[in-house]
């Protein structure tokens, strides 16, 4: 008998049901325990069929962080939604990357770690460059706000300065500050900082350091961040809420 064909639609079905399972192990366990004899060991599959998918972990792994990018770029358009001025929407963008890190923490490492050389290199060309799009995508709608905030008066560049420097200065604030707190360990250093305090903090030192209206001296962000999450993102904070990981809001 020969083995039954799949369709272009059950392989996909398929495909997102061993990356959904490859998520799961991440988070359960951590990033460097990761192998492709894990995941068959866990799934209804076998090695074979999983190969199909993958080509290697580097390949599973790529495959995990775009998943991911796309469940982000989701919350970012979400969080554009919010009805509020400019710097608001890109606070908005903001809360939604920390609601997803809090959901997915052992993901958020996981995307910084298919920027690896070694990563890139052993995953396949179409993982590649779906990754490469995506990071794209993504970037273009927070570039698209800052060009608006631009138009309406609300951010004056420095003279030299590239809209793609702001994007990248916001991102890397709100990255850093999560990455660290949460790898802090046991660090001593490390213990006072609380993850939602200190993303917004960065937030708030890249965007009055640019001179972006309003200033945080004339509004009341801290208020905006509860907006946001309770018109925009309330179905992650009851989530957030059952997983012992409730949204902390800063004063």
């Amino acid at each position: 008998m020969s083995p039954r064909h799949l369709s272009q639609q059950d392989f996909d079905q398929r495909e997102n049901e061993l990356i959904t399972l490859g998520r799961k192990l991440l988070e359960d366990d951590c990033l460097t325990t990761l192998t492709i004899d894990k995941l068959v060991a866990e799934s209804r599959f076998s090695k074979g069929t999983i190969y199909k998918h993958f080509t290697s972990k580097e390949d599973l792994l790529m495959a995990i962080c775009n998943q991911s990018i796309t469940e982000m770029q989701a919350k970012f358009k979400r969080a554009l939604a919010f009805k509020g001025n400019s710097r608001e929407k890109i606070l908005a963008v903001m809360v939604s990357y920390v609601i997803w890190a809090k959901l997915h923490p052992s993901q958020l490492f996981a995307v910084l770690a298919a920027h690896s050389p070694s990563v890139a290199a052993c995953a396949c060309d179409r993982r590649n460059e779906k990754h490469s799009q995506q990071e794209a995508d993504l970037m273009s709608l927070m570039n698209e706000q800052i060009e608006k905030a631009i138009e309406t008066g609300d951010l004056t560049l420095p003279k030299g300065m590239l809209i793609e420097q702001v994007t990248f200065a916001m991102w890397s604030a709100s990255w850093g500050a999560m990455a660290l707190i949460m790898s802090k360990g046991n660090s001593i250093k490390l213990s006072p900082m609380q993850l939602e305090r200190e993303s917004f903090t960065n937030a708030t030192l890249v965007l009055d350091g640019l001179g972006w209206k309003p200033l945080s001296k004339d509004w009341d962000y801290p208020q905006t961040i509860k907006n946001i999450t309770q018109e925009i993102f309330l179905p992650e904070m009851k989530i957030l809420e059952k997983l012992a990981t409730p949204f902390i809001f800063i004063s």
